[in-house]
């Protein structure tokens, strides 16, 4: 049974078909990457984008998407019996080989449980035998999956680029053998360096509910390392990746420009579970953001890794790629930027384009508590880059914190709105006004980091820390956010938590937890009772751990020795800096072996000849207005006014199209819509128009039906005056042809002559708390039928209005009407 797209709020989430997407209908190995989260959340993750690469450039091999749906989707899905499917084929997930989660965050975890059952697939591996298919785990959440590891077959630990093509190979294999036993896959999968088989290890557990041991059950197979890439230069990259119908929450071409970070913050997990660190050239780089850009047409560029004002060409590659993109008003944003690498040079370049944010993350208000925890920046150097920012003619910074850090004091606690206070000052400084957006979470231990034997706060220090903070940030007139306490306290449950806790997720998710990620469906007294159900206090895993208790992940080893962990934890109560260990001496952490494993960090580079010649960019002298007829079919017709315009923007940049911009701020493309069509409904006769420079319309209509998507086509192109009158006042009625599957022909007929025999038919709308009222009757210019559809041409109103006054028909009853708007009448210009 097909979807009904026009019931849910954003139909481009189910929609597929998107521009780089890839349907193989016929594969020896199919295998669904699930994103245990909304669509446009999981189609911003990097990784999923390079495994999607990876697998389907193999022969044979099919690799799909799928994400966790909207509840208004799930309701759908549910009332109508349809199993959870792929994107790209519509697979139901039960009738794939593989499914492969992304474990990016605790609280996905009921996301996860849900989509299996959406699917129909039993949620305990011990339940499923080898006519189901086989789930996998992979990313940061798989160094501690141990309250989900009944419901896994197996995860992956570490770099995936080179394993998955590994675990593909080894079930095609599988499939194809004379004996398909689980026990025997599992087997041969526990051989593939970096995973992870959960069955093959029995956990006992103290009275008290600590670990006692966690005893292997294959012999040879006691421990799991992570799995390594020693080098990311020619690993593979998408370079031409999906591009979404709909906004996403990082819209832009993502380039990852180093893996790791040994800087040693000793709260960041993924400092240390990425180690070694490893560079991209700026060649590699720059071939890559070329390539991307003219495959995706986007307009902005990030750069990242975990620090990437902390990479060692960061200046000369930014003022390469402003030199070689200003002109093509590409911006480039840097999402992790570390204060002390935050130089005038490098907000220079940000800024030649547009604006975008700057986030700064001094993480501790104190310098005591900086050096707790090894961040290595002074509060001079903060203040000095605020300034710098500010003087660039920025309004607003905006500063990360954390609460609850071991050893915090009330003077370190109230050193976080003084800081941020200093900050805003500085725009003052500066001669100008300027804004501190200030966000402030609660630190949560996590496995593998020297602070994973610490305690957590209560939520009630949490509560109390955060009404603290809230007091001190309003009478500095500072913006305040911060996290949930609730959520903050159920991720620390589930990040150093225990198998004991898969019973208590089984149940949450029974009770109807979903999304817990989000505050809006977050529910703490459902979550409480799911523990009391099954006998467990969540408040005992925010406990201080004692450093020679065995914890639940103690078996999964990510390269990072426990005496190096232990150090460092006794170096944080000494306030003792560790020093990067690019720069200086080995700090002995255990990842490296210095020969197939070790930083690896480019050259500096000198400044290119594109960016010594940096000359303002000047718009062409030619300008000439377009106006184009476009058709929208299929699923295009779900997408919306908004998402229609960030196609076209997307595609004059594909196509290569000289589209001129405004001025200001933020530029944005120069083209214009007609009055838009209803979501859901075919056109033949959309109409917009584009201001561009030396291209004529012919030229432009071959340019972007190249690269249009399916469902969407330039059927006309005549240019027009640069002051013609805009489009929209232009229309003086539009024509629908209105197919109602199995309606009498001849009732149709008979509705159509006493709708037009009448003097009037006045509908009245709510709109924005306000009364609307149109004369249907005086819109209608002409109406008949023909068979089972209408055929209309109104002026103001919808078809769909004008349906439902004929033939007296509920929305509800309308659902199946297929609509399709046929012409646009225009008065002369």
């Amino acid at each position: 049974m097909p979807l009904d797209l026009l019931s849910v709020e954003k139909p481009a989430r189910y929609m597929g078909g998107e521009m780089g997407s890839v349907a193989k209908p016929k594969a020896d190995l199919r295998i669904a990457l699930a994103f245990p989260d909304v669509y446009e959340v999981g189609m911003s993750h990097l990784g999923l984008r390079i495994l999607y690469q990876i697998l389907n450039a193999l022969d044979g091999i099919a690799a799909e998407r799928v994400y966790t749906p909207w509840p208004d989707m799930a309701a759908q899905l549910a009332a109508e019996q349809i199993a959870l499917a792929t994107l790209e084929t519509s697979t139901p997930l039960a009738e794939t080989d593989i499914i492969g989660f992304t474990l990016q965050y605790e609280l996905s975890c009921t996301n996860i449980l849900t989509m299996l059952r959406q699917a129909a697939i039993p949620l305990r591996s011990a339940d499923r035998d080898q006519s189901w298919p086989l789930i996998i785990g992979g990313g940061p959440g798989a160094y501690n999956p141990e309250p989900l590891a009944p419901f896994f077959d197996a995860f992956l630990l570490g770099d995936g680029e080179e394993a998955v093509i590994e675990i593909a190979n080894l079930v095609r294999d599988w499939k194809t053998s004379d004996s398909r036993n689980k026990q025997e896959l599992l087997e041969k999968l526990s051989a593939v360096d970096g995973v992870y088989v959960p069955s093959f290890f029995k956990v006992e557990y103290h009275a008290d509910g600590r670990v006692a041991a966690v005893q292997p059950l294959k012999p040879g197979y006691t421990a799991v390392r992570r799995r390594f890439l020693p080098d990311i230069e020619s690993a593979a990259f998408p370079d031409s990746p999906i591009i979404p119908f709909m906004k996403t929450i990082h819209d832009r071409v993502a380039i990852e420009v180093a893996r790791g970070c040994t800087r040693g913050c000793r709260f960041c997990q993924a400092g240390y579970i990425y180690r070694p660190l490893r560079e991209r050239s700026p060649q590699r780089i720059s071939q890559l953001i070329e390539t991307s850009l003219k495959n995706t047409g986007y307009e902005e560029i990030s750069l990242l890794s975990l620090s990437t004002g902390d990479y060692s060409c960061i200046g000369p590659l930014l003022q390469e790629l402003m030199a070689r993109h200003a002109n093509g008003r590409v911006a480039i944003s840097l999402p992790s930027l570390r204060v002390g690498t935050l130089t005038a040079g490098l907000i220079d370049e940000i800024r030649k384009v547009r604006k975008t944010g700057f986030t700064l993350a001094p993480e501790a208000g104190s310098e005591r508590m900086r050096r707790v925890i090894n961040k290595g920046i002074t509060e001079q150097d903060l203040l000095e880059g605020a300034l710098n920012i500010y003087a660039a003619g920025w309004r607003s910074i905006k500063l990360y914190f954390m609460m609850g850090l071991p050893t915090e004091t009330r003077e370190d606690l109230q050193a976080i709105p003084e800081l941020a206070r200093q900050v805003k000052n500085q725009a003052r400084r500066s001669g100008g006004q300027g804004e501190v957006n200030v966000a402030v979470s609660t630190f949560v231990p996590k496995p593998h980091t020297p602070f994973q034997w610490q305690r957590q706060l209560s939520l009630d220090e949490t509560r109390e820390r955060q009404r603290f903070l809230k007091d001190e940030m309003r009478r500095r007139k500072l913006n305040f956010k911060y996290q949930d306490a609730e959520l903050s306290f159920m991720e620390g449950v589930f990040a150093r938590g225990d198998r004991r806790l898969a019973d208590v997720l089984q149940r949450v998710v029974e009770l109807g937890a979903c999304f817990d990620g989000w505050n809006e469906h977050f529910s703490l007294p459902r979550w409480l009772q799911a523990f009391s159900d099954c006998g467990i206090d969540p408040a005992w895993y925010l406990r201080e751990r004692s450093t020679d208790e065995l914890l639940p992940w103690d078996h999964l080893d990510a390269g990072i020795e426990k005496t190096f962990l232990l150090k460092e934890l006794e170096r944080a109560h000494a306030e003792a800096a560790t020093p990067d260990c690019r720069f200086g001496a080995c700090s002995n952490c255990g990842v490296c072996d210095f020969k197939r494993l070790a930083n690896r960090v480019v050259a500096q580079q000198e400044q290119s000849d594109a960016a010594q010649n940096d000359e303002k960019a000047t718009q062409e002298i030619i300008q000439r207005r377009l106006r184009l007829r476009f058709s929208k079919t299929d699923n295009i017709r779900y997408l919306s006014h908004l998402e229609l315009i960030n196609l076209f923007t997307r595609a004059v940049q594909r196509g290569g199209v000289p589209i001129l911009y405004s001025q200001g701020f933020h530029p944005h493309p120069r083209f214009s819509f007609a009055t838009a069509t209803s979501v859901g409904v075919e056109s033949q006769a959309e109409y917009m128009d584009m201001f561009v420079g030396a291209m004529g319309p012919d030229e432009a209509l071959a340019c972007l039906n190249q690269v249009l998507p399916d469902g969407i086509s330039i059927l006309e192109a005549t240019e027009v005056p640069l002051k013609a009158e805009s489009l929209s006042p232009l229309i003086e009625a539009t024509r629908y042809r209105i197919t109602l599957p199995g309606y009498d022909p001849e009732l149709l007929q008979k509705q159509c002559v006493q709708f037009m025999a009448q003097d009037s038919w006045v509908l009245v709308r709510q709109k924005k708390g306000q009364q609307q009222t149109i004369d249907l009757r005086q819109e209608t210019r002409e109406l008949s039928a023909n068979g089972s559809c209408l055929e209309l041409t109104i002026g103001r109103g919808k078809a769909i209005e004008l349906t439902a006054a004929v033939t007296g028909l509920l929305p509800d009853e309308l659902k199946t009407a297929q609509i399709q708007k046929t012409s646009v009448i225009f008065v002369a210009y």
